[in-house]
């Protein structure tokens, strides 16, 4: 099948900024990224006005040089994500270890153990690739990643070539189930990402002070398959490295995929997700509608 031109002009500068990228030590992706966000931020004003409206929702005690600040610093620390991304061909197993330190995978080991599998939940927060590849390359278990389908299929394959260089599996959500229940039940574990926009049928749980539907996937999987379910992102830290402490989210008190089973554990690890956020807040993506179908709160305008 032809390729449409646009996406080959994609796919070429795509590839022509990754080379350039990757002329750079992985050390300079913080001050790289920060660096053009500095340039660059006062021509972003839609995803600037999202942030913002976003901000104001979710800290409306803070004042508005506040909020600025940590919209500023979301957009480079993502900026910074995107780099690394880029930079990915020339990781290493070796490399990944000393750039992302896991306090406590003593505690995914432990639950790997129960032959049950492992839902491993992450966010838009930090790097949410290397969290993965650390996991992967720290442990010998089979790893499954649910991703969604980038718009142009040549940038698609490559990336999803980077994301499986390290023995990771790329599933999409929906055609590939099967993969995901499949690792599951053999005792491997499934990463997921959940904290995007879900269509407006989905579980509404509360989200920075605000009902928002959210995808259930996450619980659906460890409540139907009695997997244990265990949070964590990795935090860029000062040095451009980052440290990822892993949180077993609580199912004992829950038997069953019922729906209000559901919605409790999609609101417990929506809890505990924002609870991480909170602590870092400049590192998670503010610019992302993730709020787009529920008002503002009162006395919050754009």
């Amino acid at each position: 099948m032809a390729v449409h031109p646009k996406y080959i002009a994609e796919y070429i500068a795509f590839q022509t900024v990754g080379f350039f990228v990757r002329l750079l030590p992985v050390e300079a992706m913080p001050k790289l990224g920060f660096g053009i966000v500095r340039w660059f931020y006062p021509v972003l004003a839609s995803r600037r006005r999202a942030a913002m409206r976003n901000l104001r929702n979710a800290y409306p005690e803070k004042s508005e040089s506040e909020l600025e600040q940590i919209a500023f610093h979301s957009f480079q620390h993502i900026t910074t994500t995107f780099l690394e991304l880029l930079w990915h061909p020339r990781l290493t197993p070796e490399i990944i270890k000393d750039r992302v330190h896991i306090e406590n995978l003593d505690l995914l080991l432990g639950l790997a153990e129960k032959k049950k599998g492992i839902v491993f939940l992450t966010a838009h927060h930090g790097s949410w690739e290397l969290a993965v590849q650390a996991l992967a390359v720290g442990t010998n278990l089979h790893y499954c990643a649910v991703a969604k389908k980038q718009s142009n299929p040549l940038v698609d394959r490559l990336i999803t070539g980077w994301r499986e260089a390290f023995g990771v599996k790329v599933a999409l959500m929906g055609p590939g189930v099967r993969e995901i229940v499949r690792t599951l039940r053999e005792g491997g574990v499934i990463a997921l990402i959940a904290d995007q926009t879900a269509p407006i049928d989905s579980v509404p749980v509360e989200f920075f002070g605000r009902k928002v539907p959210t995808f259930e996937g996450p619980a659906v999987f460890s409540l139907k398959t009695g997997a244990p379910l265990v949070l964590g992102c990795a935090v860029r830290q000062e040095d451009g490295r980052y440290c990822m402490r892993l949180i077993h989210v609580p199912t004992d008190d829950l038997s069953g995929e019922s729906g209000e089973n559901i919605a409790v554990l999609t609101q417990r690890q929506v809890r505990m997700t924002e609870d991480l956020i909170r602590k870092h807040p400049e590192q998670w993506m503010w610019m992302h509608k993730r709020w787009k179908h529920v008002p503002d709160r009162e006395g919050v305008s754009a």
